[in-house]
């Protein structure tokens, strides 16, 4: 059982009993004006597969608090830097395992570390650089040997900048 269930009585989480207490329907533009969307993100999104209408009223599509809840795991998942098409694989399978979700997610951890790596490595170049008292950037040896170093990796053939800035997902 995780931590969050531990905290609830019996076992029922929070956000369960909170959609329990909640009789929500709202049409497609005044779902997508609350979550901050286009409607046109949502029918993407229900194109995909990720989310439901619960119906529709006078042509409009209308979506429940199960909606609610989908357009919710969409916006997580979005967060972690996931795709359209892993929010698919991980939403859509009913049956997918916590060791899934586990594995997924720690592979993700570990690109968000390189991330950081790297930003914190630019940041360090650029305070370098603010450091500088040359009043030109052309006149500064540091920036020079830093544009030195990487025009030899590119000439080396290792030099990897311009794809590893690039996010590792498939286009959309």
């Amino acid at each position: 059982m995780c931590w969050w269930s531990r905290t609830t009585e019996a076992g029922r989480s929070r956000t369960t009993r909170a959609r329990e207490e909640r009789d929500i329907l709202l049409d497609i533009s005044e779902l997508a004006r609350r979550a901050g969307v286009q409607p046109s993100a949502l029918r993407y999104y229900e194109r995909e597969g990720l989310l439901t209408p619960a119906g529709r009223s006078n042509g409009r599509r209308m979506f429940s608090d199960e909606g609610l809840v989908q357009l919710a795991a969409i916006d997580f998942w979005r967060e972690a830097g996931f795709t359209i098409r892993e929010m698919a694989v991980l939403l859509n399978d009913v049956n997918t395992s916590m060791d899934a979700v586990k594995k997924i997610a720690s592979a993700r951890v570990a690109e968000f570390d390189e991330t950081i790596s790297h930003a914190e490595q630019v940041k360090k170049l650029l305070f370098e650089l603010m450091e500088c008292g040359h009043q030109q950037l052309n006149e500064c040896p540091y920036y020079q040997s830093i544009l030195r170093q990487r025009a030899n990796r590119i000439l080396m053939g290792d030099y990897q900048g311009f794809t590893s800035r690039r996010t590792p997902h498939p286009p959309e």
